[in-house]
């Protein structure tokens, strides 16, 4: 009969954990909605663009440029830029919290020993020769158990979810360190380009100060009239600003790159910096849209933080059932603090709880539609990051074509503006033709010149920030 009860009670109790489970909708199975909603399968650019190479073989995009300086520069910067390292120990962290919310779903075990020492009156008591008082100790010592045991799965979701976003964060961290590489790379090819800016400019002043004393010359000597005179005078002050501009340029690019690195910004670095910008090959053929999605940090990190916030509303719904714990564990007690070791002062306790929750102002409903909501707010936020990414490799990998043409008309521009310019001054000393189309044809040289150089920066910056939005790494973690 006793065991008959025992077998009526267990069956109740598993009838009534499904009836619980029944009021829960089952753990939401993860699909990425952007390979539901269907994603390209090629770049449209692709077809447009006639300057991609069929070479699929590159494996860090900063072996494209083969400056060991510059991959010297990028190993500075992962390693003692703040900013990443702030980044780094904040992973660190988010990992550690991913290890403690992993551990609720493990026994927890305390060891402890206690003493007590009471003194107790026996008011009342009328003992011939006795006293009135006693005192006693009391000794215990054991290991404490508690266990909650997941029998929904909650505390196992709470893990994953933890242990998502971890994950999440630590492609957040390898982001940051893929942009880190590319800010660097910028704004060393930027310094390069604005060196040869600066180069360009004094130039120019150079030549525009010969002028100006050729013309003041034949000004003095009634050769020449004022309005050439001013002209050419006009002409040398502009290039001398264009020169204290270029200076003003380059010191804030340095003190930018320095920052980067995490020095103190100087405005000078002892870095070998070359004297021309490298000449581009053609860009490597890409990625398809799909391998984009497994290769970019931020795409990743986000897929993650949705099937987090899977995780988060799974384990909102199953704080509507029952939580079942066990508690006890082996001790000893005694008077004597010495017997606490004594096999015959063993003791072991247990027992277990199940708690239900039954009225809590509406606030396990109101968490259940706050998780609904951030999980749809992920899911949004997951594709505008795709679209994102997928705008920006396909806006680049056009500019990859524009650019090429534009820097292959603008050399044809920058030769011919030189040729004109020496023609017209040498019509200008032969009296053919007047100071102000000299001067304007030598100025349309140098800017054309300018103008070229700034396209070549332009291909190069394009060409990193296109490895950038394919997520392909810069270097290897180790030098």
């Amino acid at each position: 009969m006793i065991k008959m009860k025992k077998i009526l009670s267990t069956h109740i109790f598993f009838l009534s954990s499904l009836l619980w489970h029944g009021c829960v909708h089952p753990r939401d199975n993860y699909s990425d909605p952007l390979l539901e909603s269907g994603i390209p399968k090629q770049w449209e650019a692709v077809d447009l663009n006639n300057s991609l190479s069929q070479d699929k073989n590159l494996t860090y995009w900063m072996d494209s440029f083969e400056n060991e300086w510059l991959n010297e520069a990028v190993y500075t910067a992962w390693s003692t830029n703040p900013s990443l390292v702030a980044l780094a120990e904040q992973t660190l962290a988010v990992g550690e919290e991913a290890v403690i919310t992993g551990a609720s779903i493990l026994p927890q075990a305390n060891v402890g020993a206690n003493g007590s020492k009471s003194k107790r009156n026996l008011i009342g008591f009328n003992f011939p020769n006795g006293s009135t008082s006693f005192t006693s100790e009391s000794f215990t010592s054991g290991i404490n158990l508690s266990w909650e045991i997941d029998l929904w799965g909650k505390l196992r979701d709470q893990k994953n979810s933890a242990k998502k976003r971890f994950e999440g964060s630590q492609y957040d961290y390898e982001g940051a360190r893929l942009s880190l590489a590319g800010q660097v790379a910028k704004a060393w090819y930027g310094i390069v380009e604005s060196e040869q800016q600066l180069q360009l400019s004094k130039q120019m002043t150079v030549t525009f100060k010969k002028n100006q004393v050729f013309i003041a010359n034949r000004f003095a000597n009634g050769l020449a009239s004022a309005l050439e005179n001013d002209l050419a005078t006009s002409a040398l002050a502009s290039s001398q600003a264009t020169e204290t501009m270029r200076e003003r340029i380059q010191n804030t690019q340095v003190k930018e790159l320095e920052s980067f690195l995490g020095y103190f910004a100087k405005g000078s670095l002892d870095h070998n910096f070359s004297d021309s910008l490298p000449k581009l090959d053609l860009s490597p053929f890409p990625p398809t849209p799909a391998q984009v999605m497994q290769n970019r940090p931020d795409l990743l990190a986000a897929r993650l933080q949705l099937e987090a916030s899977g995780y988060d509303l799974s384990v909102a719904k199953m704080n509507l059932l029952p939580s079942i714990s066990l508690t006890g564990g082996p001790g000893s007690r005694s008077e004597e603090f010495g017997d606490l070791l004594n096999n015959r002062f063993r003791t072991w306790e247990i027992s277990g709880g199940i708690t239900q929750p039954l009225f809590n102002g509406g606030r396990i409903r109101a968490n259940i539609r706050r998780s609904q909501a951030l999980k749809k707010a992920a899911e949004a936020n997951y594709r505008a990051v795709a679209l994102r990414a997928f705008t920006e490799v396909e806006t680049l990998l056009a500019n990859e074509s524009f650019l090429q043409q534009q820097e292959e008309y603008l050399q044809i521009a920058s030769l011919a503006a030189q040729t004109a310019a020496k023609t017209s001054w040498d019509r200008y000393q032969r009296g053919v033709q007047g100071i102000f189309d000299t001067l304007d044809s030598q100025r349309r040289a140098f800017e054309a010149e300018s103008r070229l150089l700034d396209t070549r920066k332009d291909r190069i910056f394009n060409r990193i920030n296109l490895f950038l939005a394919l997520g392909m790494p810069a270097l290897p973690i180790e030098p």
